[in-house]
């Protein structure tokens, strides 16, 4: 799973391939509004890894499912979450939904 962030500067996916392309697309698919939108990357190399640069519109805690393409031949598919935390910070799934109570009532009803 990938990492970005809110951000529109261009940010990097470092990936490895199926197969090297001389250009490819990246198809991004929104996991919560089923959307899909194409996305203008630029491609750079590093054995065994393919680097992708682009500027991604992406919504904060939302999954994205991406396809790289060469052509109409799928070469990489895989995952994005978006979170603009940072690397000391933890993300928790259920952050928020679990409260503990500060005050126990220990008394007991006894039928």
């Amino acid at each position: 799973m990938h990492l970005l962030t809110t951000s529109i500067a261009a940010q990097q996916l470092k990936i490895v391939p199926r197969q090297d392309a001389s250009s490819v697309t990246l198809e991004l698919t929104d996991k919560t509004q089923f959307t899909t939108s194409t996305v203008s990357v630029s491609k750079t190399s590093s054995d065994p890894f393919m680097i992708l640069s682009g500027s991604f519109s992406l919504v904060e805690n939302r999954s994205y499912s991406f396809e790289v393409k060469d052509g109409s031949e799928v070469i990489y598919r895989g995952l994005i979450f978006c979170t603009d935390q940072t690397d000391g910070e933890k993300f928790f799934v259920q952050d928020g939904d679990y409260t503990s109570e500060t005050s126990y009532d220990n008394e007991y009803v006894i039928l």
